[in-house]
C-alpha cells in the first residue's frame, strides 16, 4: 500500500494544534485506524524534544502506556494552557484592518481571534459587526451601514466587490494616464525627427527652412534681425506679429533706406547673414 504524505517531527515554532490536526490527516490518508499504532508512529516522529518533555511530565509513567488522545492533550495543556476568554474577545473587538490589508485576509484574522471567544451561535453576528466597525475605508463602511437586514455573507460579498471595483478603476485609470504620456513622448519624438533627419522635406530647418540639419544650418549662429536673438533669421522668426509683419527696427529700417535708382532684391536664400537682400542698381 502507497504511502501518502509525510509526517515530520514537532517544530517548536508551529503550532500544536496544527501539528496534531495534520498528524490526523496523514493516518486518516494512509488509512491508519489502529490507536496503539497512531501512539507509535507520533512517539517515533514527534522530535527528541517532544518525546524528552512527554516522559517528564508524565514520570513514573511511560509514554507508551498512554493513548494517543492523552498525550497530545498532555503537550497541549503544557504548551498552550486554555487562553482567557475575556482577553480573546477584547482581541477581537479591537481588530480592524490594516491599510495594506484585503477584506478577505481581514476576516480570515477575525475567524482566527474566535477560536476561544465561545461566541456559538452568535458568532456570524460578531464577524459582520466587527467587518463593518473595522473596515477603516469610509465608502465600504457607508454602503454597509445602508443595507438593510444585513448579514454577515451579504457584508461580506458588498465590501470584497466593491474593494475589486476600486482597484479596478484605479488600474484602469492609470492606464489612461500612461497612454496619455505615450502620446506626448510620441508627439515630441516626431517633431524632433521631423527637424534633425537628413530625408527632411523642405522648411524643415527651424534657422532658415533650408532642406538641411538644423545643426548644419550656415546660419546657426546668425543674429535675427527681427528679435535680435541668434540662431535664425527673421523669415523663420517666432517671434513676429500674428500677421506676419517684420519687427518695428526692421520696418524702421526698411524707410530710412532710399535708393537712388530702381533695384531688384534678391532671393533671401542668397544671404550670408541678413535677411533684406542684397541690392543691384541700373543707370
Amino acid at each position: 500500500m502507497p504511502t501518502y504524505g509525510k509526517l515530520d517531527s514537532f517544530d517548536e515554532s508551529e503550532d500544536w494544534t496544527q501539528y496534531v490536526e495534520r498528524m490526523e490527516h496523514y493516518f486518516n490518508a494512509n488509512e491508519i485506524d489502529e490507536e496503539d499504532q497512531k501512539r507509535d508512529i507520533f512517539l517515533s516522529v514527534c522530535g527528541k524534544n517532544t518525546y524528552k518533555l512527554i516522559r517528564d511530565l508524565l514520570a513514573p509513567a511511560k509514554p507508551g502506556t498512554k493513548s494517543l488522545a492523552d498525550l497530545t492533550k498532555l503537550v497541549k495543556d503544557h504548551r498552550d494552557p486554555v487562553p482567557s476568554e475575556i482577553i480573546q474577545r477584547f482581541k477581537f473587538n479591537s481588530r480592524t484592518r490594516h491599510s495594506d490589508e484585503s477584506v478577505r485576509t481581514f476576516i480570515a484574522a477575525l475567524r482566527s481571534l474566535t477560536e476561544h471567544c465561545n461566541y456559538g451561535d452568535t458568532l456570524n453576528a460578531m464577524l459582520r459587526d466587527r467587518l463593518v466597525v473595522g473596515i477603516k475605508r469610509d465608502r465600504i463602511q457607508r454602503r454597509l451601514l445602508a443595507e438593510p437586514n444585513l448579514t454577515f455573507e451579504k457584508a461580506l460579498e458588498i465590501a470584497t466587490a466593491m474593494e475589486t471595483a476600486e482597484k479596478n478603476a484605479q488600474d484602469i485609470q492609470a492606464s489612461g494616464t500612461n497612454g496619455t504620456f505615450q502620446k506626448q513622448i510620441n508627439k515630441v519624438s516626431k517633431s524632433y525627427t521631423r527637424n534633425n533627419s537628413g530625408n527632411s522635406k523642405q522648411g524643415d530647418c527651424y534657422r532658415c527652412g533650408g532642406n538641411h540639419l538644423a545643426a548644419e544650418c550656415r546660419f546657426k549662429d546668425a543674429k535675427c534681425h527681427s528679435c535680435k536673438k541668434k540662431g535664425h533669421i527673421a523669415k523663420k522668426c517666432r517671434n513676429k506679429s500674428a500677421n506676419g509683419n517684420l519687427s518695428e527696427n526692421h520696418r524702421e529700417f526698411k524707410s530710412r533706406f532710399k535708393p537712388r535708382a530702381h533695384f531688384m532684391e534678391q532671393d533671401e536664400s542668397s544671404e550670408s547673414e541678413n535677411d533684406f537682400g542684397s541690392f543691384s542698381f541700373w543707370k
